[in-house]
């Protein structure tokens, strides 16, 4: 009866020490998602945005506006504590635009002047882009 009772005893310690590590698991994961919700921002200054594309230095995002996120159309922009930033989904939606889709994007953004460097810059990205894929 005892030799039972130990049996059952051990059975249930290895229950209670196999759900003790199937619940520090179940925590780890809910931790990072937590970090994961917390490290996304309402909105990104010009620093960020030249931190997350990279591609240009910095200083290249800060006196190029058409460079950033609405190609310097005010409409998708705002002014937090006197800085220049942009909204989340402006700037996830710029982080996909490659040079040779820049042109497209400044048009959607309602751009109609557009630097010749930056056509220029443009139509040389395309060309690369069509050796490529030829």
């Amino acid at each position: 009866m005892q030799n039972n009772l130990d049996l059952e005893l051990k059975s249930i310690e290895l229950q209670n020490e196999r759900l003790w590590r199937e619940l520090v698991e179940v925590h780890k994961i809910l931790e990072s998602t937590e970090k994961k919700i917390s490290q996304t921002k309402e909105f990104y200054t010009v620093d960020d945005c030249a931190e997350l594309k990279g591609g240009a230095a910095l200083n290249t995002y800060r006196c190029n506006r058409f460079m950033l996120p609405g190609c310097g159309n005010p409409k998708y922009s705002v002014f937090i504590l006197g800085r220049l930033a942009f909204p989340h989904d402006v700037v996830m939606r710029w982080l996909k635009v490659s040079d040779s889709e820049y042109l497209e994007y400044a048009k959607e953004c309602g751009v109609t002047v557009v630097p010749e460097k930056y056509i220029r810059l443009a139509q040389k990205a395309r060309q690369h882009e069509g050796v490529e894929h030829d």
